[in-house]
């Protein structure tokens, strides 16, 4: 018999696979890797998004490289941080528990979503130690974000799954069937967590923080000279309180924002997807992993003519 989503949540406290790494002021980080060699990949989640989600790519990953799930402070099985922070303290968590689990660069960097953004301000701030980026139907300069005025509509939201954490589901049930594809020591535990209340309402603060994220990129250093790969979903997502027309007009104008971004990277490469949306990391892990290995193959074929 399964456990009860109360049973999960009381014992939740561990997480199903990695370790809890001590960063300093009374703080830990949750971390998980496996494989062997360099570069290694650092995978970044989404808004309201934890490592685990990532799973599908990390196990392919692993079989041929270190590669690395993490949850960032307040989110999955880390820690929250007191207070506001700046992108940069973001990131120093991630490269200290990185530093404490022995995991040593060069870095490739893989974000989702919010996670595009956090993994540019990765490179931004620690240059030297990363060799690329593949950014997953990233948030980058010109979409549109959750703007103060939205807080209200977020709220709401939150109120909603509080009260009926069974939405998540019907909201995304594309998602849930995903998971349940997982290893049960890592689904059961991660839709639970997905399910708490507390983890709802910070997953909607990182979707209300998103906008102040995305300008202390764009306003922050120049990236490094690395390649980066850009993936776009151009599928219709099932977003509550969203018609289908302004899901399509969203899409045109995402489309148009990563063929931008793309085109301003020295080394970038813009991939479009027809077939799956903004969770396409679940739909479709055989692209992202693609991405990440023709990065990987793109490092060493630079390494060696060096």
């Amino acid at each position: 018999m399964s456990p009860s989503h109360d049973e999960l949540i009381h014992k939740n406290d561990t997480p199903p696979l990695g370790k809890q790494y001590d960063i300093g002021g009374g703080r830990r980080i949750n971390l998980h890797y496996a494989g062997t060699g360099t570069p290694a990949v650092v995978i970044e989640a989404g808004a309201g998004g934890f490592g685990f989600d990532y799973y599908s790519i990390f196990e392919l990953c692993a079989q041929r490289t270190t590669c690395v799930l993490y949850d960032r402070a307040g989110s999955g099985w880390s820690d929250p941080a007191p207070g506001e922070r700046s992108v940069r303290e973001m990131m120093a968590d991630l490269h200290t528990a990185l530093d404490k689990a022995s995991v040593t660069g060069p870095y490739l960097l893989v974000g989702h979503s919010l996670g595009g953004l956090l993994i540019q301000a990765f490179a931004q701030h620690f240059p030297d130690e990363v060799v690329g980026l593949v950014l997953i139907d990233p948030s980058v300069k010109g979409i549109p974000l959750p703007k103060d005025s939205d807080e209200a509509v977020v709220l709401d939201m939150l109120e909603k799954l509080k009260n009926n954490p069974a939405l998540w589901r019907e909201w995304y049930p594309t998602l849930f069937a995903e998971w349940e594809k997982l290893p049960a020591q890592v689904r059961d535990p991660l839709i639970a967590r997905h399910m708490d209340s507390d983890h709802i309402a910070c997953g909607l603060h990182d979707m209300l923080s998103a906008r102040q994220i995305q300008e202390d990129v764009i306003n922050g250093p120049a990236l490094p000279d690395i390649p980066v790969i850009v993936l776009t979903g151009m599928q219709i997502d099932s977003v509550p309180g969203r018609s289908d027309e302004e899901k399509q007009a969203f899409n045109q104008i995402k489309l148009a924002a990563h063929a931008a971004f793309a085109n301003s990277v020295t080394q970038g490469e813009h991939r479009v997807l027809q077939d799956a949306g903004h969770l396409f990391y679940t739909q479709r892990p055989d692209v992202v992993v693609a991405a990440i290995f023709d990065l990987l193959d793109l490092v060493a074929r630079s390494s060696r003519h060096r």
